[in-house]
């Protein structure tokens, strides 16, 4: 019995890493509409399947895990969380099979027991696994059927390989054959890719056939494994036309790649799984190394120790691990959305990587040692990979955060929110978010006079859109959705929340323009004729109040009285009174509708900016200025008036405190803390050398000025000893900053209870060190080394 308890440990580890923070994330699109398809009967159901690209044995099977546990994202998840937990549990059983030849052979029984447990804590670590075992989608079924077909196939060719009359019934193969129906049954229900995985059983087999079976017992063997191949076709029979139609429309997505970056994208999603927070790291991908040792592992002991089955053992590994990856090879399929289809070889993965301790069988002090080192180095890379994992809200499309911020902000009187492919109704819906929502494109290809007229209509007496943009490549490869948006309102916030975009625009107010009594030029002719905002001050030259999280509305009206041979970019920026940028936006004319190189002479071109002026700016007043640059080569024209330098000013903005509670999740932020430091809430930072905001991975160099946004959170309530006037301190290498938490325009005896607060600072890097820290009385935190 106590052989079983690193076993169990090892499932429970399994069950609490696929367990735990379930609903964590938000549901995505697809795991939207798998919850929709819960709420109808099992023939809605399969019609609903038929014109999808799943088959509908997952939606049945999900259907009755429902009616016990209820609907919600974690119920629904858990299904997928206990097939990850017995896919562990199987992987340790295929393991105990591998480096032996039958049961009557005692040799190396070490191996079968060391070799199984580190495959199974392999599996209970991947991320991959953990990734997919908390998504309310087919993928971790799949991957549990694909090891139930690989062990009842080891199983079932052990079995044969037994003497004639051995066991006395003659008929232990029967219940691997039954293991091997079911599964192979259960599969092609499941998903479409799964005769990938019976072509590689089928070529297993045939491998085992053509080098051990007897010729008297040839023909029977093989008659029978097209027996039991044939009851997994029959029982598809019904649902069989509709794959085929279905998978000889399957939606394009190859694409050619260039062998390296598809090798490197296998072995990155093999070793770390879809997790957006570890696209950075290089060193875990050593783990790569593990499965190609336990595959060169199991062929050399094969070659020493010909036709004792390691050259099946061998084979099944290879052909269960290779067939998807060469399926994705030739398919082109190296995007995002199809890594998925490599889950279905994890196991294979790391059954080769616990393999690799085959190599020191005779060794006993280097097969404890390798034992360490593979153990340890999963621990590592999940250390360094599943923390970020479970407290990132965009680890998928964060459709939860994007409602919190809509019910917080929204209006349903006056608001509106438009989703650009219809497949995210469902998850929308899911949500309740009382707006009017609107799904736009309404077909494929998209009819553009009715979607032009549909979305005009809806946005008639309308003040703001929430735009939801996914899969806008193949709903609205047209862009008639955004591009009518661009053109007819003002952008505001616009943040990827993983791989749906969410964009804040603000429909036209009362404008007050200002035209110039000489109009400012730029050396390249062109010209600023006037520009529009709007003035709720006395003052008709200042914006605002605007609060913080909401947009200032800028219209600007430009003309060149000659052809424009570069394409140019325009900057609005807003600047505090340490001249540091607080607010940016960055975009060609009219949204990129109108490029400067399609302007004709002495035409008049209409642009919108809607400027976001970030959750947590502290109130004041701000001055905006306007900067045009060369959009290939990101220098600034200068204007003909020299003393102006680059740069046009055109006004003041004045900021309010925020009107309403927007949840944090959906606030860009850099790097999350959301740690105590002192009596705050240090929420996180950006940080980034200055001038880079838009590309903070650019190197720093010793002299250049590090840029740093710190965002903090006030109490709730404020306690009675609430400092007046709280001070931080950075440290980077030599450098120190002491500052008011967010300047010293804002101190903290002007903050309310709970409020959301950030503060902009520079910091000289001397390239001492590269790794800040920061703190607050005797609370410290180290940050993230800077790049």
């Amino acid at each position: 019995m106590r052989k079983y308890i690193p076993l169990l440990l090892i499932l429970l580890l399994g069950a609490l890493l696929r367990f735990y923070a379930l609903d964590a994330s938000s549901l995505w699109s697809d795991e939207g509409n798998t919850w929709a398809l819960t709420e109808r009967s099992f023939a809605q159901i399969a019609i609903d399947a038929a014109a999808d690209i799943h088959p509908p044995g997952y939606y049945w099977l999900l259907k009755i895990w429902t009616q016990f546990g209820g609907r919600s994202a974690a119920a629904m998840r858990s299904f997928s969380a206990v097939a990850g937990c017995l896919l562990v549990w199987v992987i340790y059983q295929i393991g105990t099979r591998l480096s032996l030849t039958s049961p009557q052979d005692g040799r190396r029984p070490w191996a079968r027991h060391t070799l199984a447990l580190l495959a199974a804590f392999l599996a209970a670590l991947h991320p991959l696994q953990i990734y997919y075992s908390q998504e309310a989608r087919m993928y971790m079924l799949l991957a549990l059927e694909s090891a139930l077909l690989f062990w009842a196939l080891l199983a079932l060719m052990e079995q044969e390989q037994q003497p004639v009359g051995y066991p006395p019934n003659g008929r232990r193969w029967l219940w691997p054959a039954v293991g091997f129906v079911l599964a192979g049954s259960a599969g092609l229900w499941t998903h479409y890719s799964f005769p990938i995985l019976l072509g590689a059983a089928g070529a297993t087999y045939l491998y085992y056939w053509v080098i051990y079976t007897t010729e008297q017992r040839r023909f029977k063997l093989l008659a029978r494994f097209m027996l039991i191949n044939l009851l997994i076709v029959a029982s598809y029979l019904p649902w069989l036309p509709i794959a085929l139609q279905r998978v000889l429309n399957w939606p394009k997505g190859g694409e050619s790649t260039p062998i390296f970056s598809a090798l490197a994208f296998t072995l990155h999603t093999l070793t770390l799984g879809p997790l957006r927070n570890t696209t950075e790291l290089t060193w875990p991908l050593l783990m790569g190394l593990l499965p190609l040792l336990g595959a060169y592992s199991l062929w050399r002991a094969a070659q020493r120790h010909p036709r004792k089955g390691l050259d099946i053992q061998f084979t099944a590994l290879a052909l269960w691990l290779g067939g998807p990856i060469l399926v994705m090879f030739g398919l082109g399929l190296f995007t995002e959305a199809f890594l998925k289809f490599l889950l279905a070889a994890a196991p294979a993965w790391c059954l080769l990587s616990a393999a690799a301790i085959m190599h020191f069988y005779d060794a006993p002090l280097l097969r404890t040692a390798w034992f360490a080192i593979a153990t340890t180095a999963a621990v590592a890379v999940a250390l360094v990979a599943l923390p970020g994992y479970y407290t990132d809200p965009t680890a998928r499309d964060n459709y939860a955060g994007a409602a919190r911020y809509v019910q917080a902000v929204g209006d349903p009187k006056t608001d509106l929110i438009v989703l650009d492919a219809p497949g995210q109704q469902e998850v929308w819906r899911y949500y309740h978010v009382a707006i009017p929502t609107l799904a736009l494109p309404q077909q494929r290809p998209a009819d553009a006079q009715q979607t032009i007229d549909a979305l005009t209509a809806a946005a008639t007496d309308r003040h703001s859109i929430f735009a939801l943009f996914w899969a806008t490549d193949e709903a609205d490869p047209q862009r008639l959705v955004e591009s009518w948006l661009d053109q007819n309102a003002f952008k505001g916030i616009e943040s990827w929340q993983g791989n749906m975009r969410f964009v804040n625009y603000t429909l036209g107010a009362e404008l007050t323009c200002q035209s110039f009594d000489k109009p400012p030029t730029w050396h390249n002719q062109i010209q600023l004729r006037g520009w529009c905002h709007t003035a709720r001050t006395s003052d008709q030259t200042s914006i605002g109040p605007v609060a913080a999280g909401q947009v200032a509305l800028i219209q600007l009206q430009w003309q060149s009285p000659i052809l424009q041979q570069h394409a140019y970019k325009v900057s609005l920026q807003l600047l505090n009174e340490r001249n540091q940028i607080v607010a940016q936006r960055d975009s060609e004319p009219a949204g990129g509708l109108r490029p400067t190189t399609t302007w004709k002479p002495d035409e008049t071109i209409i642009d919108n900016h809607g400027l976001a002026i970030p959750p947590g700016t502290p109130p004041g007043h701000y001055q905006l200025i306007a900067v045009l640059y060369n959009g290939e080569t990101n220098t600034r024209e200068k204007l003909e008036n020299e003393l102006d330098g680059d740069v046009l000013v055109l006004g003041q903005v004045e900021v309010s405190r925020m009107e309403s509670t927007i949840p944090l999740a959906v606030i860009p932020v850099q790097h999350r803390y959301n740690a105590q430091l002192g009596p705050v809430q240090f929420v996180g930072y950006d940080a980034y050398k200055q001038g880079f905001r838009h590309a903070p991975e650019q190197h720093l160099e010793p002299g250049d000025i590090l840029h740093v946004t710190l965002y903090w959170q006030a109490p709730s309530p404020l306690p009675q000893t609430w400092p007046a006037n709280l001070e931080f301190v950075m440290q980077l290498g030599h450098a120190e900053l002491r500052a008011p938490l967010a300047g010293a325009a804002y101190a903290t005896a002007q903050w309310q209870s709970g409020e959301f607060v950030r503060g902009e600072f520079d910091l000289l890097f001397d390239g001492v060190s590269r790794r800040p820290t920061i703190e607050i009385g005797n609370n410290s935190l180290r940050l993230e080394p800077l790049p």
